[in-house]
């Protein structure tokens, strides 16, 4: 004996049909987007980590014959400890002050300078934030960090 489907039936084979694909296909999206914010994290740390890198720290001046300009002073005052004296952390947050103030702009920290105030209980650390004013020195900065230093005429 053959049983036909009645027409409910039907109905309700393709809503349930229709629904599920609804779901994949929402599932799907959810992946896509998830995967795209994830390319978009990736990508702007990476960006960071450039950023970083090309910045340059020197407590001296740039030799004479590349000319640059001042983007302006940077200075910070923390209570006096061995920290705050370490060279490492001190161009670490020079190097994020300058991006900060001067994103894009900045190439370099020169005269970066740890004074210690009159009373002792505090230390200043200063710098200068520049850019270079020659593409080809600023193409150099930025290429450092891949060991590909090349000195411009």
């Amino acid at each position: 004996m053959r049983q036909h489907l009645r027409p409910k039936t039907y109905t309700k084979i393709y809503i349930s049909s229709f629904l599920i694909c609804l779901a994949a296909t929402n599932l799907c999206a959810c992946f896509l987007i998830a995967a795209r914010e994830a390319d978009e994290k990736h990508h702007a740390q990476m960006v960071n980590v450039m950023d970083n890198a090309h910045v340059f720290i020197t407590p001296d001046d740039i030799p004479k014959g590349k000319p640059y300009k001042v983007l302006g002073d940077l200075k910070y005052t923390e209570p006096f400890s061995t920290d705050v004296i370490d060279s490492a952390k001190i161009e670490v947050r020079l190097k994020a002050m300058a991006l900060e103030k001067y994103h894009g702009e900045a190439d370099a920290v020169i005269k970066a300078n740890v004074d210690v105030d009159a009373s002792g209980e505090n230390a200043i650390v200063t710098g200068e934030v520049i850019q270079f004013e020659t593409s080809a020195d600023r193409e150099l900065m930025h290429k450092m960090w891949e060991g590909m230093i090349v000195s411009p005429k």
